[in-house]
């Protein structure tokens, strides 16, 4: 009995301090814990030209019960290999306000393309030196010289070629999953934030049950003819059992154009 007790205590402390996070069938349910961080959405472009300089937005949720502050707390690169040689100029991003426990908060920042290659690219909030929460999606980056532009008189204005996308077609009932959809501006204009999003849908029948719990996913950069971009953001899976269909288009101003994503069908039980 004695033994039992002891033990119980040390998981009691071991949780207080450290914390547990558990997954199921590719979602994850957490306790909360003293420093906690729920990845909710990042937008990172897919293809570079060496040297240039994108916008990048990564938000991320205090799920903890520590209040984040400037100096202490930021979003850090995690490879480390190309934190140390400095690859995109920006290797972390400090908070730049107190964010209390519930909240959201939305990084900002600037990188500036490395020399040709294949990279990738992924976030995580960390206090001091000590990583922790969930990480951010590991977005692909494509970085090459700049492409000889065709006549644009041969685009359409508004255009989108659906590239290749990461859903999950098995997913539990009110669980949230991470899924990245990749589009390529195919058209004459420049997207822009606030002007062009990416909206989740359904398909055929179940159009009218609004199953995925998601919202528009934002531009944090523009988006030039010929460039591509990674959408990345979780969507929640339904509360009823049942098979579910799960498709992105561009819009701008209510309107959809290009080319949609392939339809998954997801079961979800």
């Amino acid at each position: 009995m004695k033994k039992f007790k002891f033990l119980t205590l040390v998981l009691a402390l071991f949780i207080s301090t450290t914390g547990i996070v558990y997954s199921q069938s590719g979602g994850t349910r957490s306790v909360y814990v003293n420093d906690n961080a729920l990845y909710l959405s990042q937008s990172i472009p897919g293809d570079m030209d060496p040297g240039q300089s994108y916008g990048v937005s990564v938000t991320m949720k205090n799920t903890g019960n520590s209040t984040w502050k400037q100096g202490s707390y930021a979003l850090k690169l995690i490879n480390v290999t190309e934190s140390a040689i400095n690859t995109w100029s920006v290797n972390n991003v400090d908070v730049n306000s107190t964010v209390s426990p519930g909240n959201e908060i939305v990084f900002n920042f600037t990188v500036i393309a490395p020399p040709d290659g294949s990279y990738s690219m992924q976030w995580q909030m960390a206090n001091g030196n000590a990583f922790f929460g969930e990480p951010s999606s590991n977005a692909p980056v494509r970085v090459s010289g700049p492409n000889v532009k065709a006549d644009e008189s041969s685009f359409i204005e508004n255009n989108a070629l659906f590239v290749s996308q990461k859903v999950q077609s098995q997913m539990e009932t009110g669980l949230t999953y991470d899924a990245v959809v990749t589009m390529k501006n195919t058209g004459s204009t420049t997207w822009k934030p606030g002007e062009y999003k990416l909206k989740i849908s359904t398909k055929g029948a179940d159009n009218t049950l609004n199953a995925w719990e998601v919202a528009n996913v934002e531009l944090s950069f523009d988006v030039t003819a010929g460039s591509e971009v990674n959408f990345t953001f979780k969507v929640t899976a339904p509360n009823k059992s049942g098979v579910y269909n799960l498709q992105c288009q561009l819009v701008r101003d209510g309107t959809f154009f290009g080319q949609p994503s392939t339809n998954v069908v997801v079961s979800v039980d």
